[in-house]
């Protein structure tokens, strides 16, 4: 199994509440993606789950 973390970008504030925030700089693990522009994820920091914009985050190579 290959553990894929990312790295937030960008603040971003949850618009609905399916969807998760996060600030610069958190970690985001247990990432699925769902489309071109979205993906869920756990926020590392908070243990909060939900949707968040894919062009937020980036890729860490661990």
């Amino acid at each position: 199994m290959v553990l894929r973390v990312y790295r937030a970008l960008y603040d971003y504030e949850a618009q609905d509440n399916d969807e998760v925030g996060f600030t610069e700089g958190d970690l985001i693990i247990e990432v699925n993606s769902i489309d071109s522009g979205w993906m869920t994820g756990r926020v590392e920091r908070t243990g909060l789950t939900g949707m968040l914009p894919a062009n937020y985050v980036e890729l860490v190579k661990i």
